[in-house]
């Protein structure tokens, strides 16, 4: 016994605790400095929107989110005679439609897992059967990602709706000199009917668009309708 529990025996193992408590200090260290805590750094969660279609009513006219932004009681929400989008109390969410619970005016995007909701928002409807969502920031193999981290499917055209402040149409050589120039300054439309982004709208933002700083050339006016590859 004396000489399991001798001196250096309680050095070592003092030499293991200290060790271990000095790399928990280290990795502490290193998670705060690298922005290890992802709800501080500002940057959009993402959502890979599975759903899109025009809310007509709600199975529970007490429907709500809480105040942490989760449903509060479990719902039904209505888009046709057949179809109906069940929402148990808990989900994630946001009411993003003021609107909401007048018949027709709000839209529902959704997070599926099969088909049950992990996350949704309630947003306005646009004309027709449209919706209208924030800027597109990438597009990357068939899905856009807005700037409110989004990501739906968009068409292989995109028709840009642009025109400058003496209504001439706006021409943009690719993708990428169009976001140069405008930075946010667009809405991205989507259409039920085709289930995907059609089109974009220069020098209109959703209300619930995230204010992002971008540099705009003071010289840029507002764009209108030409059709080119957005990819390109």
């Amino acid at each position: 016994m004396r000489q399991i529990f001798s001196i250096r025996f309680f050095m070592a193992v003092g030499a293991v605790v200290g060790l271990f408590f000095l790399l928990t200090t280290i990795f502490a260290a290193r998670e705060v400095i690298e922005g290890g805590d992802d709800a501080g750094s500002g940057a959009p969660e993402p959502h890979r929107i599975d759903f899109v279609d025009r809310v007509f009513s709600s199975r529970n006219a007490e429907f709500r989110f809480d105040d942490d932004g989760l449903a509060a009681t479990d719902t039904e929400l209505i888009i046709d005679g057949s179809r109906s989008l069940r929402v148990v109390a808990g989900t994630p969410g946001e009411n993003l439609c003021p609107e909401f619970g007048e018949l027709g005016v709000c839209a529902v995007v959704a997070d599926l897992l099969g088909e049950a909701v992990v996350w949704f928002a309630l947003v306005p409807m646009g004309a027709g059967d449209t919706v209208e969502f924030p800027a597109i920031d990438v597009l990357d193999d068939g899905r856009a990602r807005l700037v409110n981290g989004w990501e739906l499917p968009y068409a292989p055209v995109l028709d840009r709706r642009c025109r400058d402040a003496d209504g001439d149409e706006v021409e943009f050589d690719s993708y990428r000199e169009f976001r140069e120039v405008l930075g946010d300054d667009f809405t991205s439309i989507y259409s039920i009917t085709s289930r995907r982004l059609e089109a974009v709208v220069c020098g209109e933002r959703v209300p619930y668009a995230p204010v992002v700083p971008t540099t705009v050339p003071s010289s840029t006016s507002t764009p209108a309708a030409t059709t080119s590859n957005p990819g390109s």
